[in-house]
Parts: C-alpha cells; structure tokens; sequence
C-alpha cells in the first residue's frame, strides 16, 4: 500500500507583495502528476492548505481543482492547519466530499482529531489525524511561564494516545496499517531561517509520536525525516520556497509504502517547478557575471558601489531582464560613515558620535553620509532654539535652485513591502 504525502501549500501567499498563483499552480500539477503516476492508495496533505484563514477566490479555485484532481487517484484527507480555518475547512468538505473522497479534519466541541479507515483490497489504512491545536485551547494565562510547555506537549500527548485508542479498534495488525498525520511542531525538528511559528510553548515530545507505519507531520517547511528513531515519518515540508527563510532549500513529496508490521519504505521525490527564491548581492559588475543562474528567480538584491548609482533598479533590471524583484538595495560606501572606535554604551557619550554610529551601520539614502553628519552637527545646537540657523543651502537656494541640491535619486524598491 502507498501513502503519497505533502504538506503546507500556503494557497494565496504572497512574497514581498507578488503572489505566488502561478507558481503554486505549476507546482500542484507536478504534483497531481506525480500522483497519477506513483498510484498511491492514500493522499494526505498534512495541514496548512491555505495561507490565510479567509483565502482569496484564485486560491479556493486551484484548491477545489487540485483536490478533485488527486481524489480521482485515490481518496484525500486534509488535516487543518494553524493557518488554516476549521469552520472554512467544515465549509469545504460539506462542498467537496459529496463529489469525491476528500476527507477534511478539523477540531469539533466533542474532541479534536478524527480516526478515519479506507479499504484497500483485503487491507485497510487506518489514519488517526490531529489537527493543530492552539496553546489557547489548552493552557491558562496564569499558569507558571516555566510550566506551559510541558502543559502544552503532555496535553499533545493525551490527545495521541485518545486517537491511537480509537484506531486499535477493528486494526488488524497482520493484514492493516496505521498511520499518523498532524499538524505540529516536534522538539529537534530542523527550522528554516524564519520559523516563527515554532516558539517553545508549541513544542511537543518526539518520543510520544505514536508508533504507526508511518507519521505524516505538517507545520515545518524544510522537508526531513522526523527527529526520532522511533518510528519512520516526515515532514514533507512547503512545496514552494515561500519566504526567503528558505532560500537555497530542495523541496519534494514524499511517497511511504506501508507493509503489515513494517516500518514504511520512503522515497522523497523532488518538486522542481515554480520560482524559487534568491539573495543576490554584489556590484554591479559581480551581478552580470552571475546572470544566466537567476533566470527566473524572485530576487532580494543588495548592489555594492563606492558611490550612489543613479538609476539603479533600472540598471539591474536590464541585468537580470527575467528575474522578479522583491527589493533592490543600495550599499553604497560614501553613503556610511567609516567608525574609527566603537561607540560604548556609557553614559557620557554624545549624540553626535551616536548618530556617528547609526550612519556607519544603518547609513543613509539620498546624500553622502559626511555631508549628512555635517548638516546633524550643525543642526543640533539649536534643538531647543525656536529659530533654526541660517544654512548655506538656503542661500544657494535663493540664488540657484538647480544648484542648490541634486535631484532626488529614483526609488530603488521594486515590489511591495515585507
């Protein structure tokens, strides 16, 4: 018997304010695919569907679609996610599951999780699946800070064992398999770079993961087996490098056949469709060199100079003419100050050398930074005056405005905001 896995599709993402529909729908018809091809007997996607909990029409258009895709292979069970809505999922499977066997998995007031069995042949898969809980369900704001974890993980564990209780009834162990799908996040579980979700209180036990054939986890998007000897499981990860926390990452499903009293025998299969996700910092030249390997990556790019670069979004644009550009930065050298000695955080320090020190590590846009600590230099002395010092800009002004300063350089942001 085969279990085709994957997991946390984060329909209606959007990176850096471009969405990511179109990747989405390339890499769910590799995945369709990949089903239709590998045959499995079960597919579980283990949880975070969508990416809000009020997705936008295109993302419950390609879900709908994808679902009645994969259910023509073999039934489909949906474990609801922390992104995910339990009422919206309720929704669905009311919608969906009149049509075609796909199964959603929500909390109800009775219990959370659900044990769920499909024939296969003489055999059955028997699938205790829990949807992601929240700490709010479980642990009171008064309780001891040091104790919420434990509370939370040793709840988890409750709730496991309540499942696995309902699965051993009717389980065959010579002619059945089990398997285990969740929405959680395991102690020891390889994190990408920004995991924000995956905060102590939220860690459960690896060695309470259940023993089944096979354990279908979701929530970690980096694609790996489960911290544990225990049993054989995955996380089968996002199928898409969705922020840039995951930039450089490899993703793939995964496809576990099951025997009777076996461990499953997993294969990870590489998904290779959509855009990926790229740092690209250089200057402009170590930029050109580089161009044929970003081809159509969404790209943060950071661009080294000595001096501000006019135009300079336009110049990597020409570039990298088939790239997307979530941000493009300037790091130009004469737009931070060089600190000659670190600033202390004693007391007796001033603002300027303060300010000194913003400029050297932040720097600044639009002027040379010395001319900026000038103007601050000048400036602050009459911080409480209520009339400011005459500036020789202002009588450049007066006398030529073109002169007087240079034009305001081009927005180098290309793309929405974080």
């Amino acid at each position: 018997m085969k279990v085709l896995h994957t997991s946390d599709w984060h329909l209606g993402r959007t990176t850096y304010g471009h969405s990511r529909a179109k990747d989405h729908e390339a890499v769910l018809a590799e995945i369709a695919e990949i089903a239709a091809a590998a045959r499995p007997d079960l597919i579980i996607n283990s949880g975070d569907l969508f990416d809000q909990q009020r997705p936008p029409l295109h993302a419950l258009r390609l879900a709908t679609r994808t679902l009645h895709d994969l259910a023509e292979v073999a039934p489909v069970v949906i474990v609801c996610g922390n992104h995910d809505s339990g009422a919206y999922l309720n929704w669905l499977h009311e919608m969906l599951n009149r049509s075609a066997p796909i199964h959603f998995v929500t909390n109800s007031d009775d219990g959370a999780g659900e044990v769920l069995r499909f024939p296969v042949g003489e055999h059955t898969i028997h699938v205790a699946a829990l949807p992601f809980i929240s700490a709010n369900r479980i642990v009171d704001v008064f309780d001891d800070p040091g104790q919420r974890r434990i509370t939370y993980a040793e709840h988890i564990t409750g709730l496991q064992e309540q499942l696995m209780g309902e699965l051993a009834s009717g389980f065959d162990g010579s002619r059945d398999v089990s398997v285990f799908a969740a929405h959680q996040y395991v102690t020891g579980a390889a994190l990408s770079k920004t995991e924000t979700h995956t905060s102590d209180q939220y860690a459960t036990d690896p060695q309470q993961v259940p023993s089944v054939n096979y354990a279908a986890f979701g929530h970690i998007h980096k694609p790996q087996s489960l911290p544990t000897t225990r049993i054989t499981g995955n996380y089968a990860g996002s199928p898409l490098q969705l922020d840039f926390g995951e930039e450089g990452e490899d993703k793939s499903i995964v496809v576990a056949t099951l025997q009777p009293g076996q461990p499953a025998v997993v294969q990870q299969i590489p998904l290779t469709r959509g855009r990926r996700l790229r740092y690209v910092t250089g200057t402009l030249d170590e930029i050109r060199a580089i161009a044929a390997e970003v081809t159509t990556d969404i790209c943060l790019v950071t661009v080294d100079s000595e001096t501000h670069v006019d135009n300079l979004a336009g110049k990597v644009r020409d570039l990298l003419p088939d790239a997307t550009f979530a941000k493009v930065t300037p790091n130009a050298a004469d737009r931070r100050l060089e600190l000659l000695t670190p600033v202390t955080a004693a007391a007796d320090v001033d603002t300027t050398t303060m300010f000194g020190e913003y400029l050297a590590t932040r720097g600044v846009t639009g002027a040379p930074a010395d001319q900026v600590l000038q103007l601050f230099t000048t400036l602050l002395p009459y911080a409480g005056e209520a009339d400011p010092p005459e500036l020789p800009q202002e009588q450049l002004l007066a006398d030529d405005p073109e002169s007087a300063f240079a034009l305001p350089a081009a927005s180098t942001t290309i793309g929405g905001a974080a």
